[in-house]
């Protein structure tokens, strides 16, 4: 079956419901209100938080961070940290993701993981873990849930493992996803435990290596661009490493290493001896603010390198264990590819009003414009390298040319 026709069919099965009415239970799976992308405002920044002394405290006893020391303080200290202490996802929030965006990025994803699923001989009757690093507010993770509900997964055969160190993220999807949740003992592998509705069993944990080795779908939605990263320059001399340090105004400030560092050494490879291809961003309230002036109240993100995730996935423990990496591809071409804008005439047909159709629209725009999410974010997979004689036959969906996989 081509893909134009697997996710026609798919979206015939998994129906023309909107997700956008609040605080309401469908099936499993409570939906979500979405704001509409013509309201997003842009807010000043706030002042700096506590955490600013921590750094500098830190910098004085111990000399120069590097931005990886730098964003691991910013990220996850437990008093402070930018993702420790409040809800920042969401117009209320200092950025939206594309899952806040539309119910539309969910289901294709769900989709997407279900045609995949089906070249392996898996699929509904068969034991199912999803893991999802980083699940933000659990609102891609409900819609996925949605498609796979219509599709036949039942909660006998299905659980959700999530990775997050966010106690307040934790709540945040605790209330979106489960019916009911509590703690864990110490002892327990997980920290947190919930049930849907329906009865799918959903764990929380604070590390990935405690999370079942089982057959699993892995999810990571803007997650590589929030872990802490090293930065290197190429001067001179050779290759540097970006410090933090403290200037005699008591400003925080960057500045290349005067010798190599341990990380230069150990770090530094092909095909990152290309160039210096990675920026540090930091937004708050929707806005690019210095990552340096507002610890902890601003998200830091750092471009992805694509090409070093691809060689960190791809090296070859063993003979038969190893990763097969396909993309990164553009947002837009992923969505494109997946037949998304069939998904979207399938929910404006079926939308309430013309104010929710234009919503709709407006949304699946904000996804696929180059100006805005189109371009900027982007789609990798990883296969086992079992199925690399399957993937030959039948290419990855949505990372080949369109025009050779709807032959």
């Amino acid at each position: 079956m081509n893909t134009r026709s697997l996710f026609r069919v798919c979206n015939k099965l998994i129906g023309p419901s909107i997700a956008c009415t609040p605080c309401r239970h469908v099936g499993t799976y409570k939906t979500v209100k979405r704001p509409d992308p013509s309201t997003l405002k842009m807010p000043a920044p706030g002042t700096a938080p506590k955490l600013m002394e921590i750094i500098k405290e830190k910098i004085r006893l111990k000399g120069p961070l590097s931005v990886a020391e730098y964003m691991h303080i910013v990220i996850t200290n437990p008093t402070e940290g930018y993702y420790m202490k409040k809800e920042t996802i969401g117009e209320s929030g200092d950025f939206i993701t594309s899952p806040e965006i539309s119910q539309l990025f969910g289901e294709i994803v769900g989709i997407w993981f279900y045609a995949e699923t089906q070249k392996m001989g898996m699929g509904p009757g068969r034991p199912l873990q999803i893991v999802e690093l980083g699940p933000g507010k659990g609102t891609l993770m409900s819609d996925v849930l949605r498609v796979l509900h219509r599709l036949g997964y039942k909660p006998k055969d299905l659980s959700i493992h999530l990775v997050e160190i966010s106690d307040t993220m934790q709540t945040v999807q605790a209330h979106q996803l489960c019916a009911s949740h509590k703690g864990c003992d110490v002892d327990s592998p997980h920290y947190c435990e919930g049930e849907t509705t329906s009865g799918i069993k959903v764990y929380w944990y604070y590390d990935l290596k405690k999370v079942p080795c089982n057959f699993s779908w892995y999810i990571a939605h803007e997650f590589f661009d929030v872990l802490p990263i090293h930065k290197f320059e190429k001067t001179e001399e050779g290759w540097r490493e970006l410090l933090i340090d403290i200037d005699e105004n008591e400003k925080l400030y960057y500045r290349i290493s005067a010798k190599e560092t341990n990380n230069v050494n150990n770090l530094i490879r092909p095909p990152l001896d290309g160039g210096d291809r990675t920026e540090l961003e930091a937004f708050h309230k929707h806005k690019v603010v210095n990552p340096l002036e507002t610890p902890g109240a601003s998200d830091l993100t750092a471009d992805v390198d694509f090409s070093q995730l691809r060689v960190a996935a791809s090296m070859t423990p063993g003979d038969e264990n190893y990763a097969l990496v396909v993309g990164p591809v553009t947002q837009r071409d992923f969505l494109r590819r997946t037949q998304a804008e069939a998904r979207l005439k399938v929910l404006i047909d079926h939308a309430k009003s013309d104010e929710q159709k234009e919503t709709l629209q407006a949304a699946y725009e904000m996804l696929i414009d180059p100006e805005k999410m189109g371009e900027r974010f982007k789609f990798m997979a990883f296969y086992p390298s079992a199925m690399a004689a399957i993937l030959e036959k039948y290419p990855p969906i949505g990372f080949s040319n369109l025009e050779k996989e709807t032959k």
